[in-house]
């Protein structure tokens, strides 16, 4: 189950919705954030833990999303914006825990997760966790969409190479021809460089709101 809301091709639109509507119209709107609540704690016997739909909900494939893991190369970087906590602590580990938190995209309108988006975190927000979340995302029944409005905290680092990311993985992709518009939430632009303002505010995307 999705957004009902949300533009989906096949699903809520019309067969000639790329004649009728205009672009903008049917952009996806989504936002991305990590949640640092919700971890676990290693097992003391891991073959116990036993998945019964392993991928077929809101969760990512595990086998899938492991190997994008152990082969993405690690961004040791600082934040060149503020102080970002999710960019400078995003490689920090914490002991006895498989799992640090968990990242997920969700649509803009209603706050609906995005199936097979939800990933979970090693360590601290790192880019790979997050990249994977998105793909994931920008894939799922957006057959002919060509815009995408990304919402995320640190978007002014995210956005910086992530298409260069993807084209280095051989488990990320990006829909052909999608346009991803980075912005920065309301609520966290304030936290930004008066710089990230003009770039990323919400006020100046066509089709936000």
């Amino acid at each position: 189950l999705f957004c009902s809301s949300c533009p989906q091709p096949g699903v809520n639109l019309p067969d000639d919705w790329e004649q009728v509507y205009p672009k903008w119209l049917v952009k996806l709107q989504y936002v991305v954030d990590g949640n640092f609540s919700a971890q676990h704690m290693e097992m003391r016997v891991p073959e116990d833990d036993v998945s019964l739909s392993d991928g077929l909900a809101y969760t990512v494939e595990s086998s899938a999303y492991s190997d994008h893991i152990s082969g993405a190369v690690e961004a040791k970087e600082r934040s060149t914006c503020q102080n970002h906590r999710a960019v400078n602590a995003a490689n920090a580990s914490r002991q006895k825990l498989i799992v640090t938190g968990i990242g997920a995209t969700v649509c803009a309108r209603y706050s609906c997760f995005i199936p097979h988006s939800i990933v979970d975190f090693q360590k601290g927000e790192r880019q790979m966790n997050i990249d994977y979340s998105i793909c994931q995302a920008l894939n799922h029944q957006s057959q002919g969409i060509c815009s995408t409005i990304l919402a995320y905290d640190v978007a002014c680092q995210w956005q910086t190479s992530f298409m260069k990311r993807v084209w280095d993985s051989n488990h990320l992709q990006v829909p052909e021809g999608m346009d991803i518009i980075a912005a920065v939430g309301k609520f966290h632009l304030s936290a930004h460089k008066l710089e990230c303002y003009p770039q990323f505010s919400l006020n100046f995307v066509e089709g936000a709101g």
